[in-house]
């Protein structure tokens, strides 16, 4: 009988919160500057290996307080730019066959050495995992951000990019991004990074069953 050893990822498309399981992706798309259209094809969108661990929402008033001679005076200037602090992990790297693996290859240097100290090709490293190809898309799309470049290599014009989260929609730019690997925890990276929220929307659900925002 043959054998199915297909490792799936956590998730199938960028629509299975419709699914009725339960399932709540993350998902990243790259907005034109138009703020509406996605400039990927419909059935392309970048969904999370894995659910972050935390995502963290902050909300921050902007308001100041000025002493006069009868008092306090405070005034209030609105709202901070919405940020949202993400942190997680890439999900194991494994490999069909192997299990998981740590192994980080040789690389092409390694033909460039003697004989006598080139490392072994053992055939397969975790670069050829579905976690690390799926981590190296996210680090690709923050370094997009959401930027159309022309054929010079120059910036012709900015878009957003959009997170969609349990009913939401966030649209802004990465901040920052940050990866760590450590020896205690081989079959896997953590990262972190921050996004800047410009517009956010909120769908809900009215008595009638018809989706509003």
């Amino acid at each position: 009988m043959a054998q199915n050893f297909a490792i799936k990822s956590a998730f199938n498309n960028p629509n299975d919160h419709l699914s009725g399981k339960g399932i709540r992706p993350v998902v990243f798309d790259i907005i034109a500057p138009d703020g509406q259209t996605s400039i990927l094809p419909d059935h392309l969108r970048l969904v999370l290996h894995v659910n972050p661990n935390n995502i963290s929402f902050n909300y921050t008033r902007v308001s100041e307080a000025v002493q006069t001679l009868g008092g306090f005076i405070e005034q209030h200037w609105g709202n901070q730019p919405t940020t949202i602090e993400i942190s997680g992990a890439t999900g194991g790297f494994m490999r069909a066959f192997t299990g998981l693996t740590g192994t980080t290859g040789v690389g092409p240097s390694n033909a460039l050495l003697p004989d006598s100290i080139q490392s072994i090709d053992i055939g397969g490293t975790r670069r050829e995992t579905i976690a690390y190809d799926k981590f190296l898309d996210l680090v690709a799309l923050f370094h997009n951000n959401g930027s159309f470049y022309s054929k010079n290599g120059q910036i012709a014009f900015q878009g957003y990019i959009k997170m969609s989260f349990d009913g939401s929609d966030y649209y802004g730019w990465f901040e920052n991004f940050s990866v760590t690997e450590t020896a205690e925890k081989p079959y896997s990276f953590e990262y972190s990074t921050s996004f800047q929220v410009y517009r956010e929307e909120h769908r809900r659900i009215s008595n009638s069953g018809v989706n509003g925002r």
